[in-house]
């Protein structure tokens, strides 16, 4: 939400001072925070396109080399998240255990490097298979390809395999429609009726050390 934030205020001083143009910051971050959800639910990635589908709303045009600014902009602040603590205890747990362990995302789109992100990732080594949506040929989250590619690769039948995400419309519903076992993470208990859309739903990766 932050990168947004910067991005919101970033463009309302661009169409201030070039466009002659007066929008508060905060009505962009509505919109912004709209159209991104919108975007990412539907496999846009691309941040550019956030930004311009934001732009022709309120009727501006503006040059690729600016979009692809504010998304520098964006990825400078959106980087920097750190991984949860239930994460770091979890996944040396798990590969103690004998599971293998694949991490499946989506592309950052243009102006973003997904894979540089992940790297930084403490326990990035404990995955088997890393598989990034949008790119080398791959469909993107929520197409059931790349749950799918994810278990050949790991060399497990999906009926054997169980797929934990915090969205219900890119993780566990297109996994389960791909055969998996779909465990729905709901660490901030927003979602109502969660049994609708995961055979499992849990609130703390930890949570994992009794259920598998």
């Amino acid at each position: 939400m932050e990168g947004i934030r910067l991005v919101a205020k970033e463009a309302a001083e661009y169409l201030r001072d070039v466009g002659d143009f007066s929008i508060d910051a905060s009505l962009l971050v509505e919109k912004m925070t709209r159209i991104s959800q919108e975007m990412d639910s539907k496999g846009t990635y691309d941040r550019p396109l956030w930004w311009q589908r934001v732009m022709d709303e309120i009727g501006v045009k503006v040059e690729q080399e600016v979009l692809l600014e504010w998304t520098s902009i964006y990825w400078s602040v959106a980087s920097r998240n750190s991984p949860y603590d239930d994460a770091l205890d979890t996944l040396p747990y798990l590969k103690g255990k004998g599971y293998k362990l694949g991490l499946v995302t989506n592309t950052d789109g243009r102006g973003g490097n997904k894979a540089r992100r992940i790297s930084h990732f403490p326990l990035i080594d404990q995955f088997d298979v890393i598989l990034i949506g949008g790119e080398n040929d791959l469909k993107p989250k929520p197409n059931v390809q790349i749950f799918l590619e994810a278990c050949e690769r790991l060399g497990v039948p999906a009926s054997s395999c169980a797929m934990i995400g915090d969205d219900p419309l890119k993780d566990t519903i297109p996994a389960k429609r791909a055969g998996l076992l779909s465990l729905l993470l709901d660490r901030e208990v927003k979602y109502r009726n969660p049994e609708l859309y995961a055979d499992f739903i849990i609130y703390n990766l930890k949570e994992l050390e009794d259920l598998l």
